[in-house]
């Protein structure tokens, strides 16, 4: 039996058993983007922290995704095909995969523009000219500034010849990067920074009338200007004049970004509170305000050139997409991509569609509002934030909210089954009576509610009970400002008719989900032993449609309170545990989360105790002990074999349920807030504390590969394994030809560890493998097609096959030709003297036998220069050989050796060639296919001639081993592989 399919292998050395596969819902951070034209198409290039992405401006689809950097992007530019990206104080240039562009400042750099062939580049007071071809410095200029002051931007206004403008915190000046000479400080400028009446004094005033913002226009001479405190300035730099001056109203605070139109005299700007503002420059008016554009603050706004089109990116994790149809009216959103503000607090796997582990519902809160969203692993572009527009309008006639976003999330619900039929998400809120409605196919909030103002109490208790929480006030305001109990825990069935409520006041609901109409109450019986006036509900689950579990708490236990749903009906209540047992353990808040697979209930308590409770057979199946904090998330496997636990000490645990055993411990930088395993068990994605709207995904090593080492149930892990969230530790090619290697700045924790461990994985983090990380054990192929080896292999017999049956025939009659004008002369031309002269020495030289008179091929030189103490010397002949065509490499094969006017040292020095290219395990098969053709034509020559060879035979028979051994460790794995097949498919394949 194949060991990968007993128990899972999580993280990345031979003690974590899961590998870091990728990142999801990461749509843009907080870098401003940069739009380039290639052909007729735009492209938007963003930032993801330590990667960028492309999309396509047509349909905002990502293109193309980088490898990761050595840190965190800061700052970027493209010109064409290449982006330039600053990191700390360093700059590289990246086309594709290639570095083709590296700088270095002595401080963090602040911004870049390409100019040309040049590449300006400025911290907080120096400006490095650097050119693109060369990779060369040109100059560096020191800004004569203040402490307090720094460079916002660089600028070239267009026709400005070798002069740029250089935008600090307080002023303007025009500069000639050729003469590193300052022409012209502006000083209308800084008169209009200077003034101000709305400030009181003037430590305000260098605080709010800083400039943050500016860019140039498509007429040459008119710059904008934006500053912290809302002010918005046209700027004349031939004359030295403020043209216009706009201001933001107060609550848009500071601006953020600029762009002119170059269609029409319109002038676009981002605010801080993430409105977008559009300005008639002829009017000098608003044009328009789209209202929360963005959740945060802006970060850059730009037109498309030539159309009235215009692109936003915010703090929000949003990219968005705007065209303006008219004048008269406000731009409309044309395309977006929107992804989580903040960590993702909440993820379950929304499987309405046929395709399992698609799309992911998550929820995230910021600055007291909730959102709700839809995360796909396939696509990114798929991904959705949740509208809530209809709570700018009236609900109905009853309802009117005070606010544009609901409060935070504490619990959601839903019924994919119910996706196409109506609306199937609940969820409630923090301070809130109502439950809402989402529809998931058209991923917007319903103007449907659910409550219980016109529910009729007929039980006096619930009268009295109702009468206690007077102080618990719904934000919702009804018309009759009744004071109503609080939502606290929800659960819909999977058939998504029922929906059930539970209630601050201990009272348990059950509604309608399609009507959202109240269906009845659940009632506990008069002899419970649940203390009622003490009580607390703390989660609702639905057991396959039929029963609803609830779990309560009062002063002294926890408790488990089943019903019937259809018909409502009680029946029974059961003490889970002691909560003494609970505070006796612990000294932090009692924090309590529950989850339910199967016939399981997987209770997490604040002592870092994970119990799994048989609601059917009423007992405690297993209970696991996590650290000794509270539990932030429990998630179980597909086939409820495997259960993951994660801590506030940011560790996750991963148990193997019918073992009791610990297979996985790991610590993360920052604590998981959630965890799920994919259908198949092959994933588990984690969203962390720090992780801004991101989800990580981490894949099965023993589903994914049969080649790792695998260790017992019986050897679980005794201490944790420390990673980063994602890990920080990448590979990168240094060269085409070069190995992989690891980064330098991997966590200390993992530097503390035994070295070999980095060497074991088996799954670097970009995808691709080199044997150097395994110490030779494995081998690598080329990559060159398989029909390009077959040509080089049977080259003679492809020769042979295309040789045409019959010598071409002579043209029956001779062709017509033009006639000629040119008199032809009968004169015979005889040759000089020197000519036969030459002639005769060329034939001396032809027909001399003395090989070292011959000319010598390219892999001839290479031979007689390649040191046999230097192996990477060799690596040039595989490069000669590679850039041949197989005609080419069978001919320069030939061409060594005395036969063909060589030597014997040639053919030896191909067999120590062999030798090293073959132990390198590197082109393993392109190697194979040269040694084939090499035996055919030089193998007699060795063995006619052995006294020649007789100091090289221990090479020959450690060439042959070589090959022997590594032929044998391949047919091992492919019997492996075929031998996993079978198990896994349950096919014969003999």
């Amino acid at each position: 039996m194949c060991p990968s399919a007993d128990f899972p292998v999580w993280l990345e050395d031979t003690r974590g058993r899961r590998a870091y596969i990728r990142r999801i819902g990461f749509v843009t951070d907080e870098v401003p983007f940069a739009l380039e034209k290639l052909g007729d198409e735009y492209f938007i290039v963003v930032s993801t922290g330590h990667y960028y992405q492309v999309y396509d401006l047509d349909q905002l689809r990502i293109k193309y995704i980088s490898q990761r950097m050595e840190d965190r992007i800061e700052n970027l530019v493209t010109k064409y095909e290449t982006v330039y990206v600053s990191m700390g104080n360093k700059i590289a240039g990246y086309n594709r995969h290639e570095k083709t562009f590296e700088i270095e400042h002595n401080s963090t750099v602040r911004g870049m523009l390409v100019l040309g062939e040049l590449l300006i580049s400025w911290d907080k007071e120096t400006i490095i000219v650097s050119e693109l071809d060369s990779n060369r410095l040109k100059c560096k200029i020191l800004v004569d500034m203040d402490v307090s002051e720094e460079i916002v931007t660089i600028l070239h206004p267009v026709t400005y010849l070798n002069k740029v403008l250089v935008v600090t915190s307080k002023g303007c000046e025009l500069w000639n990067i050729n003469t590193k000479k300052m022409i012209h400080r502006f000083s209308s400028i800084k008169v209009a920074l200077n003034t101000s009446k709305s400030m009181k004094n003037k430590i305000e005033i260098n605080d709010k009338q800083k400039i943050t913002t500016a860019v140039t226009s498509s007429h040459p001479d008119i710059v904008g200007i934006g500053t912290q405190n809302g002010m918005v300035y046209t700027l004349d730099i031939a004359n030295d004049v403020i043209l216009l001056s706009l201001e933001h109203m107060p609550e848009q605070k500071g601006v953020r970004s600029l762009s002119f139109c170059s269609e029409k005299a319109i002038l676009i700007s981002g605010c801080e509170n993430g409105d977008i503002v559009l300005w008639d420059l002829e009017n000098a008016r608003a044009l328009s305000i789209l209202d929360s554009a963005h959740e945060s603050e802006v970060v850059k706004v730009q037109f498309v050139p030539g159309v009235l089109i215009f692109i936003t990116s915010g703090k929000d994790n949003a990219l968005l997409e705007f065209v303006i149809d008219n004048q008269n009216s406000p731009p409309r959103e044309l395309r977006s991509r929107r992804g989580h503000l903040s960590s993702i607090t909440k993820a379950q796997f929304y499987n309405a569609l046929p395709e399992k582990s698609r799309d992911l519902l998550c929820v995230s809160n910021y600055k007291n509002c909730g959102y709700l969203g839809k995360t796909s692993t396939i696509q990114q572009h798929q991904n959705r934030i949740f509208s809530q527009n209809s709570l700018k309008k009236k609900f109905n006639d009853k309802y009117q909210f005070p606010f544009s976003r609901l409060p935070p999330i504490i619990d959601i619900s839903f019924a994919e089954s119910r996706h196409f039929d109506w609306p199937n998400i609940v969820t409630i809120h923090q301070g809130m009576h109502e439950v809402f409605v989402w529809s998931g196919h058209n991923f917007a909030l319903t103007p449907n509610l659910i409550t219980l103002e016109n529910v009729q109490r007929l039980d006096n208790n619930t009268h009295s009970k109702s009468n206690q929480s007077q102080s618990f006030v719904s934000h919702g305001l009804t018309v009759k400002r009744k004071s109503l109990p609080l939502a606290k825990a929800i659960s819909v069935s999977g058939c998504g008719n029922y929906l059930v409520v539970g209630y601050s006041d201990g009272s348990i609901h059950r509604f309608n989900l399609q009507s959202c109409i109240h269906s009845g109450q659940l009632v506990f019986p008069d002899n419970s032993e649940i203390n009622q006036p003490t009580m607390e509900i703390l989660s609702i689950h639905i057991s396959h449609s039929t029963m609803v579990l609830c779990i309560i708490r009062d002063l002294d236990n926890y408790y488990l309170s089943t019903w019937s749903i259809k018909p409502i009906k009680h029946l029974n209540t059961k003490i889970i545990l002691s909560r003494a047992s609970i505070l006796s353990n612990t000294e932090t808040q009692e924090v309590f989360i529950s989850k339910i697979f199967g016939y399981l209930l997987s209770l997490g308590l604040s002592d870092g105790r994970v119990i799994l409770y048989d609601f059917q057979s009423q007992v405690i199946s297993r209970e696991f002990q996590c650290g000794h904090n509270h539990i932030l998330d429990i998630t179980m496997s597909s086939d409820n074999r495997w259960i993951a636990v994660s801590t506030k000490d940011s560790e996750l645990f991963i148990f193997d349920i019918i073992s009791s055993n610990l297979l996985d411990w790991v610590k993360f930088k920052s604590p998981a807030i959630c965890c799920v395993f994919d259908h198949s068990d092959a994933f588990l994605i984690t969203s962390h504390d720090q992780s801004k709207g991101l989800l990580s995904v981490w894949a099965n090593k023993h589903a994914l590969s049969i080649s790792v080492g695998i260790e017992g149930l019986s050897n679980p892990p005794s201490e944790p394994y420390c990673i980063d969230d994602p890990p920080s530790r990448v590979l990168y090619f240094e060269d085409s030809e070069q190995a992989l290697y690891n980064d330098k700045d991997s966590t200390n924790a993992s530097e503390s560890n035994d070295n070999t461990n980095l060497l074991d994985s088996d799954f670097p983090e970009n995808g691709d493998f080199d044997p150097s990380l395994v110490d030779r054990k494995l081998m690598s192929f080329s990559g060159i097609p398989f029909s390009t080896l077959q040509a080089i292999l049977f080259i003679d017999e492809i020769k042979e096959r295309n040789k045409p049956i019959e010598p071409p025939k002579k043209p029956e009659s001779v062709p017509f030709f033009l006639p000629n004008t040119t008199e032809f002369s009968s004169t015979i031309h005889k040759p000089s003297k020197e000519s036969d002269n030459e002639e005769a020495i060329s034939k001396d030289l032809t027909e001399s036998k003395d090989p070292s008179l011959s000319l010598k091929t390219e892999l001839q030189e290479l031979l007689e220069i390649t040191s046999l103490d230097d192996s990477d010397s060799f690596l040039s002949i595989t490069k000669l050989l590679k850039s041949k065509s197989p005609s080419g490499v069978n001919l320069l094969l030939r061409q060594l050796g005395p036969l063909s006017g060589g030597s014997f040292q040639e053919i030896t020095q191909m067999i120590h060639y062999f030798n090293i290219s073959i132990s390198k395990r590197t082109d393993s098969e392109l190697i194979q296919t040269y040694l084939n053709i090499f035996l055919k034509i030089h193998s007699t020559t060795i063995l006619e001639n052995e006294s020649e060879f007789k100091d090289f035979q221990d090479i020959v028979l450690k060439l042959n081993n070589l090959v022997k051994s590594d032929w044998d460790s391949l047919q091992d794995r492919l019997q492996n592989i075929s031998c996993f097949l079978k198990f896994v498919t349950n096919i014969q394949m003999d």
